[in-house]
């Protein structure tokens, strides 16, 4: 990484580690959030509803936020203000005030997701270079690594305000260096709208892009195991392999996503890819067996790596409305999907499930064809490997 001023890039992969810690938190320490307001199942499926629902109607707050502020700003405003509500939600009363926390939440890191994507993109352009699938990457390490260390915490008895005080402390003094370290756009502040030559269908056809990406990502996190478990009958600890295996590869995907598209071309990488995952997915519903579950599993999640990087990275080109709104639609698929899947599994099958998420695959190999000439800017070969 030599080749690149140090001071910007190390701030973008800090600052998408702290996003991605944020993301496992609340999922680690379920338990003591639902003892902790008497939740019920139900209860605790409308607070996800409620962190997913801010997050799809952030995109009005995005869009004028990024007009007036640019990204840099946006990104250390948000940031502090996310690091104060995640400190604030275990003192929040009742489950209205937990209902709130959580939209808050939701809508919060929603727009500090848009200025820190929208940073990267604007770092690749000034480099003429790819980074964005590495720098997802960094998105999974910090996931993991915030799901281990609150895992640990929660053994050690370490109390939930604590615990997400400190979380809402680091994570705010991160996005705060980040964007302190991050080299000002000269024309940051001038995409309040877009741009006269792209049309309306490039961002509702990105939009539909990353939005049935999103919803074969959660799909396969959500419902990976549940399958192993309940559909071919694998014990506990071979079914929690299903999600290790995908969310592996997904990462390990992202590693090395940079290179293929710099080289393969957007559109080709991710339609191949989304071809691989429809054909993992029909074949492990057909087969029914737990191997060729775990192989399927796996090829999803090279196969779905470099989707949500070359989108954020398009999109990012065109200009800060466009990763606003592609990123609400984004939103919008992780709120609808599981409501589709879960009916699905109910009224179906396990096996449908995998099936819906075969088709779900096609419609991204379909979709990719909106990957055009602002995906495929030409980026030196030389550049690849920083």
């Amino acid at each position: 990484m030599l080749k690149y001023k140090l001071g910007p890039l190390w701030a973008l992969l800090n600052g998408f580690v702290a996003l991605g810690a944020v993301g496992s938190v609340l999922m680690a320490r379920q338990p003591e959030f639902v003892a902790r307001w008497g939740l019920d199942n139900a209860e605790w499926g409308w607070v996800l509803f409620a962190g997913g629902l801010g997050g799809v109607l952030a995109y009005p707050v995005n869009r004028w936020v990024l007009a007036r502020w640019g990204s840099r700003v946006m990104l250390a405003r948000f940031g502090l203000a996310g690091g104060v509500v995640l400190a604030s939600i275990p003192w929040l009363p009742g489950l209205p005030g937990l209902l709130v926390g959580l939209f808050a939440q939701g809508m919060i890191y929603n727009g500090v997701g848009v200025a820190i994507n929208h940073q990267a993109a604007e770092w690749e352009l000034r480099q003429s270079t790819r980074m964005m699938g590495r720098l997802h990457a960094t998105f999974y390490v910090g996931n993991v690594l915030s799901a281990f260390l609150s895992s640990i915490l929660a053994a050690l008895g370490v109390g939930l305000a604590l615990h997400m005080a400190a979380v809402g402390l680091a994570v705010a003094a991160i996005h705060r260096f980040v964007a302190a370290n991050l080299e000002p756009a000269p024309a940051e502040h001038a995409q309040a709208a877009p741009p006269p030559h792209v049309p309306l269908e490039l961002y509702l056809g990105t939009g539909l892009l990353f939005g049935s990406s999103i919803v074969l990502e959660h799909g396969m996190m959500g419902w990976s195991s549940a399958y192993l478990s309940q559909e071919l009958k694998a014990g506990p600890g071979v079914a929690g392999l299903g999600l290790a295996f995908f969310s592996g590869a997904m990462a390990l995907g992202r590693m090395f996503s940079d290179g293929f598209v710099t080289r393969h071309g957007p559109r080709n990488v991710v339609r191949r890819g989304a071809i691989v995952s429809a054909i993992a997915l029909t074949l492990a519903a057909m087969l029914g067996s737990v191997p060729v579950a775990m192989l399927a599993f796996g090829a999803v999640g090279l196969g779905l790596a470099a989707a949500a990087p070359v989108v954020f990275s398009a999109v990012g080109r065109i200009g800060g409305e466009a990763l606003a709104f592609v990123s609400g639609i984004g939103a919008l698929g992780g709120l609808l999907g599981p409501l589709l899947l879960g009916r699905v599994a109910s009224f179906v099958s396990l096996n449908g499930v995998l099936v819906t998420l075969a088709a779900v695959s096609v419609l991204i190999a379909w979709q990719a064809r909106v990957l055009g000439a602002q995906a495929e800017r030409p980026m030196p070969l030389s550049t690849v490997r920083p």
